[in-house]
């Protein structure tokens, strides 16, 4: 039950002079009379000293309280849950999108109020009526089926987690709609959000009417970090010299004094910064630190955080979202890069790799490698290079395959051997093939690789020359052909296609070999089977988890920082950040659109509520017919 007029209720107010006419005293006229022997009770009321009577509970006074609670009521407006008759559904869709963590001024967060609200439905449902919750984000997913059982409900509602980038709040409502699809008439869908997002949002056109509850409607003041880069600038003196980029931004409509600080994982402060951000500005602060490797030689990690403590005026409104507070990124030092050479290394792909001043070469046999595995000793940590002849099984992490032999190449198959096959296309969208025109490329020779494995990057008449293999603990980059055997080696594009692989097997490097995704995501970390994987978050919780098949799903918080993920003996790393200014802005922005008109948040419900007040002001009329036939009524002589 909600009221659509709450405020209607002070007209109960009227209750408190209602009840003085009856419990004051009536003054009394003064009249000249032969006799007081017949007003003696009279006179004992005019002697009194108290101006006030005991209350006696009379009919009409229980009548015209009556009339005036059942008015009161009625222009309150009372409602359902949503107006559901009896054996109707209803769907709660709720935004996750990192910008229902906001907190108002009673800290209490827009996904917290949606829990609270959502709550109070599924526990006044209509008997035969059911509920279910569906979360909004990224991807839309069914917490809860459709059900009556309140429990189930409230462990829905609790599921609730927030995520890194904006809501598909149109997926949402799509599967909402399809799961009520034929279910009762007056059936419904009830969507929590902020609507702090760019676009439009149609809400009409779905298999049940959609009624929108907006959150946070207190103006919110925010300072985010949007985002963080570290470059290095080593010198004779300092050779671990770098510097920190920090771009931060205001979204509030007043300034602010912040105070941005760099510093390691190991907890030593590196720089700060003092910046004064006008309403609504954008700065980017740019910090000098040594990031010298620790004992271990690993590189650290920077964190960069923003501060408001310190600004000016004291009574400033606090910050409103937390997560977009904190940024973490890998040192450069992680771009010392071991690559490892099998097989006979063509001279172009050998002399590309050296001239990366980064890169350090070794050179390995398959056979001293299998006995490493045979033995028990840890695998070679580095980049892969195999000519030639292969090991059955990829190793873990990057590698890169040139000219294979046989008749597979890891998971991939290869045809025969062409001769002179054109260039057809290549993918301009992968990370690897970044800035490279391919038109005027020769090959001489070319095993093809299969379409059915691996993803093509390169593709000739005859098929696939170049494709990546992608697995959960790594990727092969393939190389079909020698590059010796062409003419690439004497273009600018073959040095740039080697930098832009060393670059992508970096960035893999420097997300600690887990695979990068969004804040709030599950942790995809590569194992064997059965193998429990122990992950340490920010904040110091302790989350475990089993491998299935070669994968470790963990489930982690929206959380911003530095993952230390333990399996194994072997330490890995895991970078989450919230750098999205469209999720930092906390204003409403989402236009709402019917029949391709856009409507105000406020008339976006569906205008079939089933409300009782005609109900109570009938009952109010038959109140005030009986207290009439009351007050008229013949008294008995």
């Amino acid at each position: 039950m909600s009221l659509l007029s709450p405020l209607s209720l002070l007209w109960l107010g009227l209750l408190l002079p209602l009840v003085l006419l009856y419990i004051l005293k009536r003054r009394r006229q003064e009249r000249l009379v032969a006799s007081t022997l017949l007003w003696e009770q009279a006179l004992r009321d005019m002697r009194a000293e108290r101006p006030w009577r005991r209350l006696i509970p009379h009919l009409s006074l229980l009548l015209q309280a009556l009339a005036l609670l059942l008015g009161a009521l009625a222009l309150s407006r009372p409602v359902g849950a949503g107006g559901l008759p009896s054996g109707s559904a209803i769907a709660l869709v709720v935004d996750t999108s990192a910008s229902m963590g906001a907190r108002d001024p009673r800290a209490q967060s827009r996904l917290e109020l949606a829990r609270r609200e959502g709550a109070a439905i599924s526990s006044s449902l209509p008997p035969g009526g059911r509920a279910m919750i569906v979360q909004a984000g990224p991807e839309p997913q069914v917490l809860t089926p459709l059900t009556a059982d309140g429990a189930a409900l409230e462990r829905g509602l609790d599921a609730l987690e927030l995520g890194g980038g904006s809501a598909d709040l149109e997926a949402a409502l799509s599967l909402a709609s399809e799961r009520l699809r034929g279910a009762a008439e007056g059936s419904r869908i009830l969507l929590f959000t902020d609507g702090a997002q760019d676009g439009r949002l149609r809400i009409d056109g779905y298999h049940a009417p959609i009624e929108l509850r907006t959150l946070g409607g207190v103006s919110l003041s925010n300072t985010a970090i949007l985002s963080l880069d570290v470059r290095a600038r080593p010198s004779a003196e300092r050779p671990d010299r770098a510097d920190v980029f920090v771009r931060v931004a205001r979204f509030a409509d007043t300034a602010a004094e912040v105070h941005i600080t760099a510093s390691s994982d190991a907890g030593a402060l590196l720089s700060s910064r003092r910046v004064r951000l006008e309403a609504g500005a954008r700065e980017s602060v740019v910090m000098s630190v040594d990031l010298p490797p620790d004992a271990s030689g690993r590189a650290p990690f920077v964190i960069a955080r923003i501060d408001e403590t310190g600004q000016e005026p004291a009574a400033r409104a606090p910050d409103a979202l937390d997560l977009d507070d904190l940024a973490v990124a890998a040192s450069p030092g992680g771009r010392r890069l071991p690559v490892i050479l099998i097989g006979a290394t063509p001279r172009s792909i050998e002399r590309a790799l050296a001239s990366d001043p980064e890169v350090e070469l070794f050179r390995a046999e398959l056979a001293a490698l299998a006995r490493r595995e045979a033995q028990g000793e840890p695998p070679l940590d580095g980049y892969f290079v195999y000519t030639g002849v292969l090991p059955e099984h990829a190793p873990s992490g990057d590698s890169l395959v040139v000219a294979p032999e046989g008749e597979r190449a890891f998971e991939a198959s290869l045809g025969a051997s062409l001769e002179y096959p054109g260039i057809v296309s290549w993918d301009e969208l992968d990370p690897r093939m970044r800035f490279l025109s391919l038109t005027d490329l020769h090959l001489s020779t070319l095993r093809p690789i299969a379409p059915e494995t691996g993803r093509a990057l390169l593709t000739t008449q005859g098929g696939a020359a170049i494709s990546v293999l992608e697995r959960p603990d790594g990727e092969t980059t393939l190389l079909g052909f020698d590059p010796d055997r062409s003419d690439w080696p004497r273009r600018p594009s073959f040095v740039v296609f080697i930098r832009n692989l060393l670059e992508r097997v970096r960035d893999r490097r420097a997300q600690g070999g887990i695979a990068a995704g969004g804040l709030g995501e599950s942790l995809r970390v590569p194992a064997q089977e059965g193998e429990t994987i122990v992950v340490h978050t920010p904040s110091g919780r302790r989350v475990e988890g089993r491998a299935r098949g070669d994968l470790a799903l963990i489930p982690v918080g929206p959380e911003p920082g530095i993952y230390r993920i333990e399996s194994e003996g072997r330490t890995r790393y895991a970078l989450r950040n919230l750098l999205d200014a469209a999720e930092s802005d906390l204003s409403p922005r989402l236009e709402l659109l019917r029949s391709g008109r856009r409507v105000d948040a406020e008339a976006s419900a569906p205008e079939d509520h089933e409300e009782a007040w005609p109900l109570l002001a009938g009952l109010l009329l038959l109140a005030l017919v009986l207290e009439g036939i009351w007050a008229t009524r013949r008294r008995a002589l």
